[in-house]
């Protein structure tokens, strides 16, 4: 499996307390307390869009047709040579909640997956039964949206956008703008210095399948 690119930084926990009424008499039952997460992360930065393509694993065009919450542990286990584990010592869970996305593939632009089939796409953040994991730079997607992804791929989970704040884009032609004759997309994320066009898509397609 790959090294995931997300890596945790700080995890400032704060206690948060929902009280419900009961329905059978005046007294308020308090549920568990919760600890709220607030999950910073260090990411690669892209100078261009050939840049972004060059490092992505796959590139698709997609439609969200549903989510879920799922609890993923992503602690990548322990080289043989890393000296802060000891010999056979095994990893602690470092499970975590995160939205799966999955998308329905409408266009491949890189990578091996085909037009028609689907992927999931994770992000972290979500409420747990003990936990609410908030992430600042995570996107949320719009079930029957359709969006272009750079993704990076693991073996044995989803897929995770290569950054945050670069990867995605809204393919809805509705929003699109003309520059220098080219159709724009839309980046999900406002924060985004980098711009993509269609003719820059036809470009990483034509690269890709002549390889």
């Amino acid at each position: 499996m790959k090294i995931n690119r997300l890596l945790i930084l700080m995890l400032c926990f704060a206690v948060m307390i929902v009280t419900v009424g009961c329905s059978t008499g005046k007294v308020n039952v308090q549920q568990q307390e919760k600890l709220v997460a607030r999950v910073y992360g260090d990411y690669p930065e892209y100078s261009s869009v050939d840049e972004l393509a060059e490092k992505a694993d796959v590139i698709i065009e997609g439609t969200v047709v549903n989510s879920r919450l799922e609890e993923i542990d992503d602690l990548i286990a322990p080289l043989g040579q890393d000296e802060k584990f000891k010999p056979n010592e095994q990893p602690q869970s470092s499970k975590k909640i995160y939205t799966v996305y999955t998308i329905k593939v409408s266009d491949a632009f890189k990578g091996v997956i085909k037009p028609g089939e689907t992927i999931e796409v994770k992000q972290i953040g979500g409420e747990g039964e003990n936990v609410i994991y908030v992430a600042d730079e995570s996107v949320e997607f719009v079930q029957n949206k359709k969006y272009v992804m750079f993704l990076t791929t693991y073996e044995n989970s989803p897929a995770t956008l290569l950054n945050p704040i670069q990867s995605s884009y809204s393919y809805d032609k509705e929003s699109a703008t003309l520059k220098s004759g080219l159709e724009e997309l839309v980046s999900v994320n406002e924060k985004n210095n980098l711009t993509l066009t269609v003719g820059d898509l036809e470009k990483i397609k034509e690269k890709n399948t002549t390889k």
